[in-house]
C-alpha cells in the first residue's frame, strides 16, 4: 500500500485519479474498521485512509512543496500548520495477543514522533529567514484524549473539554496568535 496524494493543482508527478472534493474527503477518512474503501475514478481504484503509515502527512506535504517549487521551496514556505487528534499515551508492549496487537496499531498510527522529527530536522530551515521566524505550527491536545479512539466519536463533551483546556494554555494561545499572524502576513 502506498500513500496517494489527491491533488487539485498541476504537478509534474503522475496525476492520480480525478475525484470530487467529497470523494477526496471520504477517501482520507475511510478508516478500515469503520468505513469500506471508496472506489474512485475511471478504473474504480480503491482508497482507504492513510491512518496506517501516514497518519501525520507533514513530511509528504513538505516533499510535495519541494517537487512543486524546487530549490526555492524552503524559502517560499512561510507557514505550515499541522493539527493532531490528541496525543496517545505511552504503553508497554504487552504479553497477550490482544495487547500486542493494540500496541502494534499504536505504533503504526503514530503521529507525534513524525511531528517531532519534522520540527527538529526540517522546520528550522524553512522560511525566508529561518533563524528569525517560526514557520511550522503543530497543534495537538496533550492531555485528556489518550483513551478517545475513532470509535468514541460520540464522546463530544470529553473531546470539547480537553480541547478547551489545551487551547487556553498560554503557550498554545501564543502559538495560535503567531500562526494567525504568519498566515495573515501572506494575505497582504
Amino acid at each position: 500500500m502506498h500513500t496517494t496524494l489527491l491533488r487539485s493543482y498541476e504537478s509534474q508527478k503522475v496525476q492520480e485519479d480525478d475525484c470530487t472534493i467529497w470523494e477526496a474527503g471520504r477517501a482520507t477518512s475511510a478508516a478500515s474498521s469503520f468505513f469500506d474503501p471508496i472506489k474512485i475514478g475511471q478504473f474504480q481504484k480503491s482508497f482507504v485512509d492513510g491512518g496506517t503509515g501516514c497518519n501525520n502527512p507533514v513530511e509528504r506535504v513538505y516533499e510535495e512543496a519541494l517537487d512543486i517549487w524546487g530549490p526555492d521551496a524552503r524559502q517560499r514556505i512561510q507557514c505550515m500548520v499541522s493539527i493532531g487528534t490528541g496525543q496517545s499515551m505511552e504503553r508497554a508492549f504487552g504479553t497477550g495477543v490482544k495487547e500486542i496487537a493494540s500496541t502494534i496499531i499504536s505504533i503504526a498510527t503514530e503521529t507525534e514522533q513524525t511531528a517531532i522529527r519534522f520540527a527538529t530536522l526540517v522546520a528550522p530551515i524553512l522560511g525566508p529567514s529561518p533563524s528569525n521566524n517560526k514557520v511550522y505550527y503543530r497543534f495537538n491536545v496533550v492531555k485528556g484524549l489518550e483513551e478517545v479512539g475513532l470509535e468514541k466519536y460520540k464522546d463530544k463533551a470529553r473531546i470539547a473539554a480537553a480541547t478547551k483546556v489545551y487551547l487556553n494554555h498560554p503557550d498554545v494561545l501564543s502559538n495560535i496568535s503567531a500562526c494567525a499572524q504568519a498566515m495573515g502576513s501572506q494575505c497582504t
